[in-house]
């Protein structure tokens, strides 16, 4: 067999699988569990600054971000609906509130490529992974960076807030792969 087709099989076989893990997932809506008696906490809360602006500072990388995924606001991030859109329309969401005067005062929002958003990835804790005292009411689901598939140029990288996973996601500029946004900027 040749390499290409090996390629091909290796990448449907993750397509199959990843479509399966999908199905799966979205009918999970059980409460955030985590495993503390048996596992550190990998994103502990003395590793943020909370600055009550909305915004949040991870000390560990120099990154600020937003407490809540777009669409979402207020100290619990429990006002409004989150935002779910395909990836050339969370392309823009920065673009659009830095040219309408920003968050928070700052102008240089964007999104997170994929190691930056896997920082915030709590690796003791599913439904949501993340720290959910920092990042209150995260969807459980895959949310857009801006990193593109390196092997598959109609794919880009997510990060799934279910179970702390990464995926490759066929993007299509239009239709309903839609997923969230939480925006960062360099703190520094």
């Amino acid at each position: 067999m040749n390499q290409s087709a090996i390629n091909l099989k290796q990448h449907t076989f993750a397509s199959v699988a990843f479509t399966s893990y999908l199905i799966f997932a979205s009918f999970s809506s059980e409460a955030q569990n985590c495993l503390s008696d048996s596992m550190a906490q990998t994103t502990p809360n003395t590793q943020f600054v909370i600055h009550g602006d909305g915004t949040i500072t991870d000390t560990s990388t120099a990154l600020m971000w937003k407490q809540c995924i777009e669409g979402l606001s207020g100290i619990a991030c429990q006002s409004g609906i989150i935002n779910e859109t395909n990836w050339a329309n969370a392309l823009t969401i920065p673009q659009t509130i830095n040219n309408s005067g920003g968050f928070a005062g700052y102008a240089d929002w964007r999104l997170p490529n994929v190691a930056e958003l896997v920082s915030l990835v709590e690796e003791q804790c599913s439904s949501p992974a993340i720290n959910e005292s920092v990042f209150p009411n995260t969807a459980y689901k895959f949310t857009w960076t801006g990193s593109p598939d390196y092997y598959n140029d109609t794919a880009t990288w997510s990060v799934d807030f279910n179970i702390g996973a990464t995926g490759s996601i066929t993007r299509q500029m239009t239709g309903n792969v839609n997923y969230p946004v939480r925006l960062v900027r360099s703190a520094n």
